[in-house]
């Protein structure tokens, strides 16, 4: 009757944060980075020097929209993209660079990056979850 699923803490999130601040510095890109838990929270967030402040809120919108549909932000159709953004009240966002995190297929929270090229901000933020898979491991 109750659900058991694994979801984000402090802890974790941080060591996700270190981790994708530590692959921007070495891409020389820098970033906004936020994770959240499975209800979309906040629960840690860094902004790097040089890193670009209006990614301070899209950053967020994509670590709250990939732990919302579960799935990487970015891939819906423009149209319907803009058309959530706007029902949302910019709560939803179509703009890469968000990653969901899941645990034996359950979602546990989400990581979105921002402040660079969308290819650099998805390899930002899979280099947090690929951290934290690494220590659930060991």
């Amino acid at each position: 009757m109750l659900n058991q699923r694994p979801e984000l803490n402090d802890t974790a999130a941080m060591l996700m944060v270190t981790a994708a601040r530590e692959y921007a510095l070495s891409i020389g890109v820098p970033q906004n980075i936020a994770v959240v838990d499975a209800g979309g929270r906040l629960l840690a967030f860094c902004r790097m020097q040089g890193a670009k402040f209006h990614s301070i809120e899209t950053s967020t919108m994509k670590a709250i929209t990939a732990a919302s549909i579960a799935a990487p932000t970015g891939g819906a159709p423009a149209d319907f993209g803009l058309l959530l953004g706007v029902a949302t009240q910019g709560q939803f966002t179509n703009l890469k660079g968000g990653l969901p995190v899941l645990i034996e297929g359950q979602l546990a929270g989400a990581i979105g990056v921002g402040s660079g090229a969308p290819d650099e901000d998805i390899a930002v933020a899979q280099a947090g979850i690929d951290a934290l898979m690494k220590a659930l491991e060991s």
